[in-house]
């Protein structure tokens, strides 16, 4: 009797705890998203795929953002992102446009994107306005007509992606500046590459590209910004941010000229003399004998032509040390 008590009781509150999850689960009220931001936000126009990632780096960089959607999100998705939900014009101008710093327009309508920002632009001309577009040629002649505005066009940065990718490199991420794509491309070095070999600096003058990360091998520390006297070699992880046109000039090996040399004029001692020849082979990457030899060749120039920025810090790296050297073209 007492076993057919306490099995019956189990039962009951077994069934109470299901119970109570079931409503619980059902009659839960999505959290409230937070309020639009007063001013100096983006509004974000259309919450598709691509609408989802850009709203998701905003966040990533901490900056002020509403999002516009035509139809409700789950509770889940951005659950932190203020929401405006409903027919676009109309909700639009619920997003404190006038206060806002930028627009981004990325629904899948192109037409739709260029009504939405010009009407974007009418409320709030000083705006940073972005709007997303597919057909190349559209895209051309909207970025005559409205010179204000940043149309990107999803079908021209996916070929230039494909286009650094078909160079046999990894290419991580792009993005716009200066009215240029920019990739972040990954190299990793092999015998016979064209980097082999060569300074950072010569790498970032010759090719024109930025270097953002070293690594010599998966068991050393990546450096974030690496020093420019960095020489490379066969197995070296590099990232850099680069155009279309500076891949290619790497790809063909085909470096800027170098029209640049240093004049060594005098050096104040011994000491300084010792540690000018150090930093003469250190940034222009010559020999030790060639740099020994020139600097106790006063005046003289030095035989290694060099970039105009590699010739203006070895200037100045040899003036902290008392050796007095001017660039000349």
């Amino acid at each position: 009797l007492l076993y057919m008590l306490a099995g019956t009781a189990s039962i009951a509150v077994l069934y109470a705890l299901l119970t109570e999850t079931l409503l619980a689960a059902k009659f839960q009220l999505p959290k409230k998203r937070p309020p639009v931001p007063p001013e100096e936000h983006v509004v974000l126009v259309g919450l598709g795929r691509v609408g989802r990632r850009v709203a998701a780096f905003l966040q990533q960089l901490k900056q002020p953002l509403v999002g516009v959607s035509n139809v409700p999100l789950e509770s889940g998705i951005l659950p932190t992102l203020p929401l405006q939900v409903g027919e676009w014009a109309s909700t639009l101008h619920k997003t404190n446009l006038a206060t806002a710093k930028s627009v981004v327009v990325a629904t899948d309508d192109e037409m739709l994107n260029l009504e939405l920002g010009l009407m974007a632009h009418t409320v709030n001309p000083s705006c940073a306005l972005v709007i997303r577009t597919f057909d190349p040629r559209f895209s051309l002649s909207i970025d005559r007509l409205l010179p204000y505005a940043k149309v990107l066009c999803a079908y021209d940065l996916a070929a230039e992606v494909f286009v650094a990718s078909a160079f046999g490199e990894n290419v991580l991420s792009l993005l716009r500046l200066n009215e240029q794509t920019v990739l972040v491309t990954e190299y990793h070095l092999e015998a016979g590459d064209t980097l082999n070999g060569q300074l950072l600096a010569e790498v970032a003058y010759g090719y024109g590209v930025v270097p953002i990360l070293h690594q010599r091998s998966p068991r050393e520390p990546a450096r974030l910004m690496p020093s420019d006297d960095v020489r490379l070699e066969v197995g070296d992880r590099l990232v850099v941010l680069a155009t279309i046109d500076s891949l290619q000039l790497i790809e063909r090996g085909a470096m800027l000229p170098r029209l640049w040399r240093v004049h060594l004029e005098k050096v104040m001692s011994s000491d300084a003399a010792f540690e000018g020849s150090t930093l003469i082979a250190r940034i222009t990457g010559c020999t030790m004998q060639q740099a020994r030899e020139s600097i106790h060749q006063l005046p003289t120039t030095l035989p290694v032509p060099l970039y105009k920025h590699q010739a203006q810090r070895l200037v100045r790296e040899l003036g902290k040390i008392q050796v007095k050297a001017y660039p000349i073209n």
